[in-house]
């Protein structure tokens, strides 16, 4: 009998918690520094920082351990105060999960587009073994498929028509290789300035920059054109993965005689280059950062991008080597923020992480907002309206880093125009988990997009919730080292 009468008492106290668990627990993630405790108010958008006494209590309510009648009164009198400032609100499980611009798409698509990125090739003069063409990725391999001057101008005149409340027409030159269509760049350019003639134009190139010459330069100059250089570090680093498609030779040699080059001769040029890294994680971390940091140009521009771990064949997987360095010189680039270390001494790779931290976490804190009744996840743009990515094949997607051959991220043609309800799809990617993303504390920092999550020519669900993970660890990460420097006296702007 007494054995029952236990049971019984556990079974009541289960109901109780499990009836506050869904009524009354408040929707918040709690994390610590070194030096302080902290609330991240969901419904708010608000970091909190409490005392020792009342995070403790909080983390036992929302694990279950305790229910609000065995919190001590002083305690309690902070969460009611907090609570009539608006915080502590529980979870709106009912929340509809959709997009803030679903009911107007077909609207915003007219004139919002904002870049056009133009694939004139898919054809390489070098076969980079972490390239998502490589055959090593879900996706499409090189081809001698090439774009037509016909089907430039038709996707240059799609454009204009739907940039109208743009103020800069952005078109982006893609490949492959685009240098290899250098005499069809130049017709593009042309034509696309007579397009838009009345209103600024501005081209960019991605660039593996050995196909450089005083010609090309010279054209590039003309046309200011943006140019990014792809560049992974010094010459053992580089040779190692990007090698020409016909000799197999590696390429640091030819791509640093091409920027000296611009060096001597085009110094003003210099301004519209910049550099990105591609981190392989076979390669060594420190040795591209201290290349890019001091040994290369000092006033240059160097972005950092890891390996796309979207629709790869094989799992990847970062040695702890290259993550205790990456950390490293992230500690250092914090030093400097705070005041603690000469910039001279920080890594220039570290720079696209501190812009990151500012766009993921500053920015949407101090916005702050409630979470309604209507709600999604911050991580999808308004697929081809960001960035409308047209192929050789006149395919329209929602940019270059999608896989091409998915239907999922097809989103039209330069005939038939845009498909809105594909659109729709993508730009509420968070239906296809709609129970996890109601409850998600990490909403508002999200980052995922529908890029990745395909499962043939559908979107995956499963694939949504595996990645999901991973980037609330880096969202916690990032809320840790933000209110860290601050502590210390950082000041975000």
């Amino acid at each position: 009998m007494g054995g029952c009468r236990s049971i019984l008492l556990h079974f009541c106290t289960y109901l109780q918690r499990s009836e506050c668990r869904m009524s009354e627990l408040p929707f918040i993630k709690l994390f610590k520094t070194v030096k302080a405790y902290y609330i991240f108010d969901v419904n708010t958008a608000s970091i909190i920082r409490v005392d020792s006494n009342l995070y403790l209590n909080l983390e036992k309510l929302i694990t279950g351990k305790i229910i609000f009648s065995q919190i001590d009164s002083a305690t309690l009198d902070k969460i009611n105060k907090l609570k009539s400032q608006g915080f502590l609100e529980s979870c709106n499980v009912d929340a509809e999960i959709k997009h803030a611009a679903a009911d107007h798409i077909e609207d915003y698509m007219e004139n919002n587009v904002h870049q056009l990125i133009l694939q004139v090739t898919q054809n390489c003069n070098l076969r980079c073994k972490y390239c998502v063409y490589s055959g090593t990725y879900i996706n499409r391999v090189h081809t001698k498929k090439r774009m037509s001057i016909e089907t430039a101008k038709k996707a240059v005149d799609f454009y204009r028509k739907h940039n109208g409340n743009i103020e800069t027409a952005i078109i982006s030159f893609y490949g492959g290789e685009p240098l290899l269509e250098v005499e069809l760049i130049s017709e593009i350019i042309d034509y696309a300035n007579k397009a838009f003639s009345g209103k600024k134009v501005r081209y960019n190139m991605t660039t593996n920059a050995t196909l450089l010459n005083d010609k090309i330069i010279r054209f590039l100059c003309e046309n200011n054109i943006n140019l990014t250089i792809s560049l992974d570090g010094p010459q053992s680093i580089q040779d190692n993965s990007r090698v020409f498609a016909e000799s197999g030779k590696g390429t640091f040699d030819v791509i640093m005689k091409n920027i000296d080059y611009i060096k001597e001769k085009y110094p003003f040029y210099m301004n519209n280059v910049s550099f990105n890294a591609v981190l392989d994680e076979k390669n060594d971390y420190q040795c591209s950062s201290n290349f890019f940091t001091y040994d290369f140009i000092t006033s240059a521009l160097v972005g950092s991008t890891t390996l796309n771990q979207n629709s790869s064949k094989n799992a990847i997987h970062y040695t702890e080597a290259f993550d205790m360095n990456y950390r490293y010189e992230m500690f250092k680039a914090y030093l400097h923020l705070i005041g603690r270390l000469d910039k001279k001494y920080v890594s220039k790779l570290t720079e696209t992480q501190i812009a990151a931290m500012k766009e993921n976490i500053h920015k949407k804190i101090i916005a702050k907002g409630n979470r309604g009744k209507v709600y999604h996840p911050s991580g999808p743009c308004i697929a081809g309206a960001t960035r409308l990515f047209v192929n050789v094949d006149e395919k329209f997607y929602p940019c270059e880093r999608v896989n091409e051959s998915c239907e999922a991220f097809v989103l039209g043609d330069l005939d038939n125009g845009f498909n809105i309800s594909k659109i729709n799809d993508l730009v509420n990617i968070g239906k296809l988990t709609a129970d996890n993303c109601r409850t998600c504390w990490a909403g508002d920092f999200c980052n995922l997009c529908a890029a990745g999550m395909e499962d043939g020519n559908s979107l995956s669900s499963q694939k949504r919730l595996e990645r999901c993970e991973r980037m609330k660890l880096s969202c916690e990460l990032q809320l840790k080292e933000y209110c860290t420097l601050r502590e210390h006296g950082y000041h975000f702007s």
